[in-house]
């Protein structure tokens, strides 16, 4: 039996579970006119015989099954088993890399590599999926109801709205009869080039979900970023 070190069993605790997604992939892909893998949302959660990971939409929602992933671990090599399927990483200075292979794993993708920063996938056609990981934000919302109350405006307001920072999104509908609706929508931008600085960014988006009325930035290190647009108002502050 081999006794792992806290240092050892702490990095793979730390390395799997999280929120990913590649939407910085795709979208610059797409603007540089390349061919762009779909979007892809990931939830890794730690169980108690392993960890559970699930494909998820943007706003967080399941969009397939869930995959139990067992995890067996020494001080150099982590083995990840999904069904019959079970590859071996070994540990390098940012995390684990794929050295080998067993079982039947056709027609799966491929993790290549798990750092802090996210997971690699190697997909049919050796196309490359690079997903990041994601910082989780709870917002809130405020709209002005269409009515007035005694005269004035009246807001509807709502907290406790989750996203992440790699695309995620949250709805804010209101509680009238012909509800408003507007989305929250959060990224988490570093450019490959040019003079732009990175920025984690919030956009407001209404009943187009690809082009947004407004957004807002801060710094990279901020944990909180807030838009008034007088038709709706929010702000986002970074938990975890």
């Amino acid at each position: 039996m081999i006794v792992l070190t806290a240092a050892a069993v702490l990095a793979v605790v730390a390395l799997l579970p999280g929120t990913y997604s590649n939407k910085e992939q795709v979208y610059f892909a797409k603007e540089a006119e390349k061919p762009a893998p779909a979007w892809t949302g990931i939830v890794i959660t730690s169980e108690a015989d392993g960890y559970r990971m699930r494909s998820v939409d943007a706003y967080g929602v399941a969009t397939g099954h869930s995959q139990l992933l067992k995890v067996q671990e020494t001080d150099k090599i982590v083995s990840i088993t999904l069904g019959t399927c079970s590859r071996d990483y070994a540990r390098v200075a940012r995390g684990l890399t794929i050295v080998n292979q067993s079982g039947n794993c056709t027609g799966m993708a491929t993790l290549t590599t798990v750092t802090e920063a996210g997971l690699a996938f190697r997909l049919a056609g050796d196309t490359v999926l690079e997903t990041q990981r994601a910082r989780t934000f709870k917002c809130w919302a405020s709209i002005p109801r269409k009515a007035l109350k005694d005269g004035k405006t009246d807001w509807w307001f709502k907290q406790g709205l989750m996203l992440h920072d790699r695309g995620g999104r949250v709805m804010a509908e209101t509680d009238e009869a012909v509800p408003q609706r507007f989305t929250l929508r959060m990224r988490n931008v570093v450019w490959p080039s040019g003079n732009n600085a990175p920025s984690p960014v919030l956009y407001v988006h209404g009943s187009d979900p690809d082009h947004a009325i407004s957004y807002s930035w801060t710094e990279p290190e901020s944990k909180r970023v807030g838009i008034n647009l007088r038709t709706m108002q929010g702000s986002c502050t970074r938990v975890s």
